[in-house]
């Protein structure tokens, strides 16, 4: 009788713990590596971004923002523009091209899809609008023919009726755009064409956004290089996220997963995560996304030992070819030294963007000390080999005499898939694609 009771109450204060226990989100609402819209409990301020951003927004130029792949673009400006109350809307670049028409796409961006234009009579439209976005008119009566308005116009004229002040037009994307002569003497045209007073009378600038840093050097080569680059205000490039930043994706994510970390643990599970994604918050948010799945096995208990499983499983989801262009430049042969692969380590060690043999020699001699030879080690021929072939993993500055990484994932794939071995003071190869 006893026991029984002993069980019956054991079984409320279970029943009661999981009551008081709050729901544990699903992992792909916490961590969100290809969402549009703002994750705004996973969002971290950067604040230096933020407040160039949001100054030059409110002034009377264009804005330029790039920076690489995955580094937060996205979720930055949108942030900025609803912190600051601005409306706007985004147009594709990506569709600008399929549609060969820059002004077709940000007509589409601010007309809703299926509205009907009617010529010449009385036509009556209501809008969707909100505090952000843009879509139609506000309900108004409209007589005109198509002819005497021209699109662009009409559809900027349509955005400044929907909403006041100050609005903006995204042009996301820039690089799907960049190598096409046409659309970018477009571009060139429109930015100023919003001089213009009957353009400039709706009170609308462009934000444009993509990963190409050369933009206004592209328009200084250009017939309007002058009147475009005093109209366009280039920001500081949007980079990855320091580890402190990292620190806190990993914190507000496991903090909603209801897992487990101690101080320390925090720490070095940070390092780790900044380490292999180079803070590019995309995949930060991947990375971590892998690792919580590796958890949720483990009944929701971290521990270090699941690094090596998030590490393959990340691997394998977003970063194959990059292993195989790694893989494809590693030494054919096994040999006493290997020296291209402990190049090709070493290049992932490098903090400078541009980097030259000598930079990778010193390097070969903090990392390998014991297998330096009296005579030349040959660093030069190897950077050159890794600038050639099928896959190659470097860009050539001849000029400079220096190399660059030809793609940030070969760097995250490097220090996946490669780590030395201390005591053989040799490069040792992880084996994922099996």
């Amino acid at each position: 009788m006893l026991q029984a009771l002993v069980d019956v109450h054991s079984l409320k204060c279970s029943i009661f713990k999981v009551s008081l226990m709050p729901n544990r989100k699903e992992i792909t609402e916490v961590f969100t590596p290809r969402q549009t819209d703002v994750n705004t409990s996973m969002y971290v301020d950067r604040p230096q971004h933020e407040k160039v951003l949001a100054r030059s927004l409110k002034r009377n130029s264009h804005t330029l923002i790039f920076g690489d792949s995955g580094n937060g673009k996205s979720w930055l400006y949108k942030k900025v523009l609803k912190d600051n109350k601005i409306p706007f809307v985004v147009a594709n670049c990506a569709n600008a091209s399929r549609l060969q028409s820059i002004t077709q796409e940000i007509c589409n961006s601010i007309v809703e899809p299926g509205t009907v234009t009617k010529l010449g009579f009385s036509e009556e439209k209501a809008a969707e609008v909100n505090a952000y976005f843009a879509k139609g008119g506000l309900k108004h009566n409209g007589s005109y023919t198509l002819a005497q308005e021209e699109p662009l116009l009409r559809a900027f004229r349509l955005f400044s009726e929907s909403v006041s002040g100050k609005k903006i037009v995204v042009l996301d994307n820039l690089e799907s755009i960049f190598q096409n002569k046409k659309l970018m003497d477009e571009l060139a045209d429109i930015v100023i064409l919003l001089d213009d007073e009957r353009y400039s009378e709706s009170n609308i600038n462009i934000l444009i956004v993509g990963v190409p840093n050369g933009v206004l050097q592209y328009f200084n080569e250009t017939k309007n290089a002058e009147s475009v680059s005093n109209r366009i205000q280039e920001i500081e490039k949007v980079s990855g996220l320091d580890s402190g930043q990292v620190s806190e994706i990993i914190k507000k994510g496991f903090d909603q997963l209801h897992i487990n970390l101690t101080g320390q643990s925090l720490i070095d599970l940070s390092n780790h995560v900044w380490h292999v994604t180079l803070g590019i918050a995309q995949r930060v948010h991947e990375y971590c996304e892998c690792l919580a799945y590796e958890i949720e096995d483990n009944d929701w208990k971290y521990d270090k030992k699941l690094l090596k499983d998030a590490d393959v499983a990340w691997l394998k989801q977003g970063l194959r070819q990059s292993y195989q262009a790694i893989e494809s430049n590693l030494n054919s042969r096994e040999t006493a030294v290997a020296r291209k692969n402990q190049v090709i380590f070493c290049i992932a060690k490098i903090r400078s963007h541009q980097f030259d043999s000598n930079d990778i020699g010193a390097m070969i001699e903090k990392e390998f000390p014991g297998t330096i030879p009296e005579t030349n080690m040959g660093i030069g021929a190897i950077l050159s080999e890794l600038a050639k072939g099928e896959l190659p993993l470097l860009n050539r500055n001849n000029k400079m005499n220096t190399y660059s990484v030809k793609d940030p994932r070969y760097l995250m794939c490097i220090r996946v898939a490669l780590y030395k071995d201390r005591e053989a003071e040799k490069v040792i190869v992880k084996k994922f694609m099996r």
